[in-house]
């Protein structure tokens, strides 16, 4: 079966593919994985992404866009990541369980980040918390295309409770990877899986 949201689509449709903005997004990547999001300045992603500082100003703005900017970039290629992990899974509701074990793992497991939290935790929370807006928006915006077909295979209108599922499944999540030892404690794919087909799959399925 072929995904609700393609990965091309999701890569050009949500971000635009420009060579030197990606270039400076993966050095900043980079950067901060080195010294951490607080130690990186302007200056340190600009040298390392091969552009003066003026090019990288005009193309990005300041530190807190670039920041912003390139942990957006990497949202998005772990959004691909996450689809690719899925694979072609016809039945939606083990599709959807599928989802979301993969997903709750994969950003737990995420190299990046766990190298973030290792070398600036304070920042990096900072990041993934009060600034994490446009980082729920998007996940939230890819969790509603899957719960629209899904519920659309299972002949449900899509609507209040597609948009009411997606935003609670990301805000578990999110909250799943950034506080793993509170409850509920899922702390391997089993109890992962029970919880999405014991809890969260009766939330899609509702009328």
């Amino acid at each position: 079966m072929e995904s609700p949201l393609s990965l091309q689509a999701l890569l050009t449709a949500v971000e635009p593919d420009d060579a030197v903005d990606t270039r400076i997004k993966e050095a900043a990547l980079e950067q901060f994985s080195l010294v951490g999001i607080r130690r990186t300045s302007a200056d340190d992603i600009a040298k390392r992404a091969g552009v003066n500082r003026a090019t990288l100003y005009r193309r990005m703005g300041g530190r807190e866009e670039i920041t912003r900017a390139a942990l957006t970039h990497e949202v998005r290629r772990t959004l691909v990541a996450i689809e690719q992990g899925i694979g072609d899974i016809a039945d939606p509701l083990e599709r959807h369980t599928r989802g979301f074990v993969i997903t709750v793992t994969t950003l737990r497991d995420h190299p990046l980040l766990r190298r973030l939290f290792a070398v600036d935790r304070d920042e990096v929370l900072g990041w993934l918390t009060l600034e994490a807006g446009e980082i729920l928006r998007i996940a939230t915006e890819f969790v509603t295309v899957q719960v629209n077909a899904g519920r659309a295979q299972l002949g449900l209108d899509a609507g209040e409770q597609s948009e009411f599922y997606a935003t609670t499944i990301v805000r578990l999540i999110h909250s799943l990877v950034l506080t793993p030892d509170a409850p509920p404690l899922l702390d391997s794919e089993e109890r992962l899986r029970d919880y999405a087909v014991r809890y969260l799959q009766p939330l899609l399925t509702a009328p």
